[in-house]
């Protein structure tokens, strides 16, 4: 018993004796680690004195025996952003436990001397702008278990003996800069992790099969890297696993069936969207291409809640039995390559509350059991689905399921934070494909766009506890691009009057009935309201007025008549109303100057009459203003010129006279013609001054207008006596023309103002009957020549390669309907002509050459970032206009650089555009396939000879690469690695190897920018993956080009 006191007395003593020194070891480490923060803007380590006991300063926490710091946890917010470094002397504190610095500014270096710190049990460093590698050392703290350096700019690869080290549980390095390969540990030292996320960031090579010895992992996050092969059929090892995120690598091979034997799997997201940009400048472009179908049994895994696999490549049909997946609650499979019908056993998941099946080829009828009416994201948009809608079952919904606040109430895990706290689905995807939460409150989405369905439109309803939340929600409702028929209901939505607001579009149907009907019995927080496109018919009425939350209403291209209503001043929300191509007449309202909202009004192809209201004006908001193809009178107004928004105006065809007020839009002559008594040159005067010359300011002086008045009128007397003599003259030479010439009219159609003379002979004249002194390029479709038709007025001519033509007429339609394609970034069609053995088109002429010759000719110059991509955006905005703005949409089917003209400040149009079509239908077409030109043409092509929109986008792709690398599409270079290797197996390569930077040519990459050099080579690669449904679609494209330039 003195034995047990003598050695508890001796460990007393020594201890007392040896506290002021540690202590004082932990108050000067504490102290230097203030003196490195160079930023505390709440004054947090103000405490931090020497005068004062370290383990009362804030932060801080000491054992209460021996008085040693054991925790150091000082979180930041985005008020109090510590700034400065962690010096070394953090590796004095011997007895830390935990070490939590987490959202700060905190940069440099991550102190190796963390690893003497052998007690260290958490140690989080994440959201700071920490750079380095990670040390080595940290392998050997046996006592760690949560490691969390996430949200960093740390490099390097991750230490080997990392991963399975110790008695790690948590280990996430997400977003930051790492490369190499993932490498676990040995087997025994893995069966401790849990969750290891190592999302967005540069990892290389395969997912090691090892991953399958850490047996207790329930998270698994390796979302965002640059991984390749197949995922491991290791991975099925897993019982325990929850969440599983391998989206936005560049895997490929089958899905493996053996993830179907991890029965607690919850979450399996294996694909991602590519139009969004991940964590800071990162572009995120899916490149993940699975072969074949998703295999049946991890569809119907009884613990999975959410399969997100968007652009997955699969195939086949949809299983018929989902009589297990009842606890499934999120199914995105759209954007694949999915065929068979909507399974009617999907009506048995009940808690399904979102469901995309979007861009695949289903065919077949809805079934009625989906539970459309309790999901708040529903969309089978672009396939071939037929028939009526159902009467779909509007059961009770279990509102605890989502709610509209976007909550997630599922995912009952373990150590929620760490295990996945930003669930993509109800992060970043959410928010993109329903959009934030703002003044429209969340939205519920029902998307039946682009498919067959016929019928009568339905009355729509959803689940009443839906809209029984805190936050208010709003209804997005797609059924345009179908073939629904019969009358407008009455009502469209009911229990509308509970959502804050409503978007309906029902455009492009066989919809008729009249228009009132719908708009005075629906609901007042219509947002959104498109029913362009159909054989609606009716009035607009002053009840119009009564919907003060409209914003956009597109109701162009029906059989509207009557006059349009002036009391309309309370729409003061109202954005975009286009009312062009029907059948509308009386004056434009001068109210309409009273919208002050009002961006884009289209009242083209009506019978609009009267003047031009010069209350217009006061919409200061206007940028679009469409009145072409009317029967207005009188002058434009002067003062249109003080719109400070207004790009683009259009009064062509009408009966307007008078000066042309400058208003840039109007210098574009197109805008201008069709108007007889009108001065076709715009007057540059001041925007403040009316003209002081010219016919407009003669007019109104007095004494000179009756000058104007008795010429006037003797002229007209004369013209009276003169004109029958004239016209005997005329009648007579007439005859005697064609009495002695057997010459038949050649008539040159126009589309355009050539400002020239433009006929057949003028053409054949400027041209030298088409002599190689005038020639400029050749192609498959024919020789393009340089015409001056007058001094200083030059077009381009396309003499065409022709036989015979075929079916005139259905040319004709053809050719007219590319008349009347306007774009900024398009060549204008001005003209064509058509004979027996002569065709050629006309179209503006360009000065800059094309894109062929200011790519490979121009090797060695410095191309600068900024022309690249002004290039690539201006080529995107073409392509996404033929596809989606023209009707019908056209596809150009032959898009290279030698058809990407320029002009001389490196705008880049597109030429060419429909010319395989046109060609085709004449049967005449010679030297070139309507598909394309070698080298260009997307593979699908080779296997169905058909083609579609997205194979515009492969040749855009190839374009993209030729760009960017300064190579061609069939680089002699590439001879050295076999037949058939051409820029997009070039790129493919590079990627693969992580030599992304030798793919760009010299001049290009050193200055830069890199991040925004890679995201254009990664888009480019994805518009040049085979399979179709991988393919973005050039309105993806166009909104990832617009991200990249921010």
């Amino acid at each position: 018993m003195a034995a047990v006191f003598w050695v508890l007395f001796v460990c007393l003593v020594s201890s007392i004796f040896s506290q002021p020194f540690t202590t004082t070891t932990d108050t000067s480490a504490l102290l230097r680690f203030k003196s490195s923060v160079f930023s505390d803007p709440l004054n947090l380590l103000s405490s931090w004195s020497s005068a004062s006991d370290c383990c009362t300063w804030y932060g801080v926490t000491c054992d209460e025996f021996s008085g040693r710091v054991i925790a150091l946890n000082i979180t930041g917010s985005i008020a109090s952003l510590l700034a400065g470094t962690v010096p070394d002397s953090i590796g004095n504190l011997t007895e830390l436990r935990s070490l939590i610095l987490s959202h700060n500014a905190l940069s440099g270096e991550i102190p190796a001397s963390i690893g003497n710190l052998r007690f260290l049990e958490v140690l989080e460093f994440q959201g700071n702008n920490f750079s380095g590698i990670i040390p080595a050392r940290l392998s050997t703290l046996q006592s760690l278990q949560v490691l969390n350096f996430s949200f960093n700019s740390l490099s390097g690869e991750i230490p080997g003996d990392l991963i399975g080290s110790g008695n790690l549980r948590v280990i996430d390095l997400s977003n930051n800069k790492l490369i190499g390969d993932i490498r676990i540990n040995g087997s025994r030292e893995c069966l401790g992790l849990k969750h290891l996320k190592l999302s967005n960031n540069l990892l290389e090579n395969n997912i090691p099969k090892q991953i399958g010895n850490c047996k207790n992992l329930r998270t698994l996050l390796l979302d965002g890297n640059n991984l390749g092969g197949q995922i491991p059929v290791e991975i099925g090892q897993l019982p325990e696993l929850r969440v599983l995120d391998v989206s936005t690598n560049s895997l490929n091979d089958k899905i493996p069936k053996e993830l179907a034997n991890c029965r607690k799997l919850a979450v399996a997201i294996l694909t991602n969207l590519s139009n969004f940009v991940g964590f800071g400048d990162k572009p995120v472009i899916e490149f993940n291409a699975f072969d074949e179908s998703i295999p049946y049994e991890l569809l119907t895994l009884p613990s999975l809640q959410i399969l997100w696999a968007p652009r997955a490549n699969l195939h086949g049909e949809l299983p018929r039995n989902w009589s297990n997946s009842c606890s499934l609650r999120v199914l995105h499979l759209g954007q694949n390559s999915l065929t068979g019908i909507v399974p009617e056993g999907l009506g048995v998941c009940k808690n399904l509350t979102f469901l995309d099946l979007s861009y695949n080829r289903l065919v077949g009828y809805l079934p009625e059991r989906l539970q459309v009416p309790c999901m708040i994201y529903f969309n089978v948009s672009q396939n071939s689905i037929s028939g009526s809608l159902p009467s779909f079952p509007n059961g009770n919904c279990d509102v605890n399921l989502v709610s509209c606040s976007g909550d997630p109430k599922f995912l009952d895990l373990e150590d929620m934070q760490t295990a996945y706290s930003n669930i993509p689905v109800w992060g970043i995807q959410m928010e993109n494909l329903l959009g934030s939460i703002n003044d429209e409150g969340f939205p519920i989405v029902h998307d039946f766009s682009w498919n067959q369905f016929n019928g009568n439109l339905p009355l729509f309803s959803f689940g009443e506890e839906l809209l029984k939340t805190k936050t208010k929600c709003s209804y997005k409702l797609y059924l345009n691009s179908n073939a629904f028929n019969g009358s407008l209901p009455g009502g469209l939505v009911t229990s509308c009057n509970n959502l804050l607001s409503i978007s309906v579009n029902v455009s492009a149907n066989h919809l008729s009935g009249e228009l009132k009907e719908l708009l005075l019995f629906s609901c007042r927080q219509m947002r959104e309201f498109e029913a362009a496109y159909n054989q609606i018919s009716g009035s607009l009425t002053h009840d119009l007025g009564n919907l003060k939350m409209l914003e956009y209403i597109d109701l162009r291209g029906n059989k509207l008549s009557g006059y349009l209503p002036s009391q309309l001043e309370s729409l003061q929300s109202l954005q975009v109303f286009l009312l062009g191509g029907n059948n509308l007449t009386g004056e434009i309202p001068s109210q309409f100057g009273q919208l002050t909202s009002l961006m884009v009004l289209d009242l083209s192809h009506n019978n609009v009459t009267g003047k031009i209201p010069i209350s217009l004006v006061n919409a200061k908001s206007l940028e679009i203003l469409l009145l072409n193809n009317n029967k207005l009178s009188g002058e434009i107004p002067w003062h249109f010129s003080d719109l400070p928004n207004l790009t683009l105006l259009d009064v062509s065809f009408n009966n307007l006279s008078g000066p042309v007020p400058h208003v840039p839009s109007l210098a574009d002559c197109d805008r201008l013609k069709g108007n007889t008594y009108m001065d076709l040159c715009p007057e540059k005067a001041s925007s403040s001054e009316l003209p002081l010359s010219g016919t407009g300011a003669n007019l109104r002086n007095p004494k000179k207008k009756k000058i104007y008045i008795i010429a006037a009128i003797i002229s007209a007397t004369l013209l009276v006596f003169l004109l029958p003599v004239v016209v005997l003259i005329l009648v007579c030479w007439k005859r005697r023309f064609c009495k002695d010439s057997n010459l038949k009219e050649k008539i040159v159609v126009t589309f355009a103002d050539a400002h020239a003379e433009l006929t057949y002979d003028n053409v054949v004249r400027a041209t030298g009957n088409f002599s190689l002194r005038y020639l400029i390029g050749t192609g498959g479709f024919g020789s393009t020549y340089k015409a001056e038709l007058s001094p200083g007025c030059v077009v381009a001519v396309k003499r065409l390669s022709i036989g015979r033509i075929q079916g005139t007429q259905q040319f004709d339609a053809e050719i007219r309907t590319l008349g009347r394609i306007r774009h900024k970034n398009l060549v204008t069609l001005i003209g064509y002509y058509v004979g027996e053995a002569e065709m050629f088109l006309v179209y503006n002429y360009l000065s800059g050459g094309n894109l062929e010759t200011f790519i490979h000719d121009n090797s060695g110059k410095n191309v600068q970032w900024s022309v690249i991509y002004k290039i690539a955006l201006d080529i995107a905005q073409a392509l996404a206009y033929l596809h989606y703005s023209c009707v019908p949409r056209v596809l150009h089917r032959d898009i290279k650089p030698s058809n990407i003209l320029l002009d001389q400040d490196l705008n880049a149009y597109l030429s060419d555009f429909g010319l395989a079509r046109l060609l085709a239908v004449s049967q005449t077409h010679l030297t070139t396939d309507v598909a394309g030109t070698f080298g260009y043409v997307a593979p699908e092509y080779a296997t169905t000879c058909r083609v579609s929109d997205k194979s515009d986008v492969y040749s855009f792709g190839i374009v993209l690469l030729e760009l960017l690398s300064g190579k061609r599409s069939l680089d002699p270079s590439f001879s050295e690695y076999g037949n058939g290797f051409n820029i997009v197996a070039w790129a493919k390569m590079m990627i693969k190897e992580g030599r992304s930077s030798e793919f760009f040519s010299s001049e290009l990459w050193e200055p830069g920018p890199k991040e925004k050099l890679l995201g254009l080579l990664k888009l480019a690669s994805t518009c040049t993956v085979e399979s179709l449904s991988v393919r973005p679609s050039m309105k993806q494209i166009l909104e990832k080009l617009k991200q990249l330039k921010t």
